[in-house]
């Protein structure tokens, strides 16, 4: 059986507690964290596009049967779990970006 990583946080997900609230944020705090959550969809979505195409593509090679089998559920299972570590990674180097331009 093949064990992913967890996941990367949904627009659901609860903010960290380091973050400030709006209603204390200045004007440019809250520009930053504007920008930071439209970076961050934006990075969401090239991930979730870049899956679909490098996994789907490697894992299936354009000939999709009816059912997944254990070879491609593995391959595929394995690429997404490549992608979203190197979300993650994205994530938290634009996180401290952000953090360094508030400093």
């Amino acid at each position: 059986q093949v064990q992913s990583s967890p996941r990367p946080a949904g627009p659901n997900t609860p903010r960290s507690a380091h973050t400030p609230q709006a209603s204390t944020m200045d004007g440019s705090s809250a520009e930053l964290e504007a920008f930071q959550s439209s970076l961050n969809a934006m990075v969401l979505q090239l991930l979730q596009n870049q899956v679909r195409k490098s996994c789907f593509d490697k894992c299936f090679q354009n000939n999709f049967p009816d059912r997944m089998g254990k070879t491609e559920h593995i391959c595929l299972a394995k690429c997404m779990d490549r992608m979203y570590e190197a979300h993650a990674i994205v994530v938290k180097a634009s996180t401290e970006m952000v953090q360094n331009m508030q400093e």
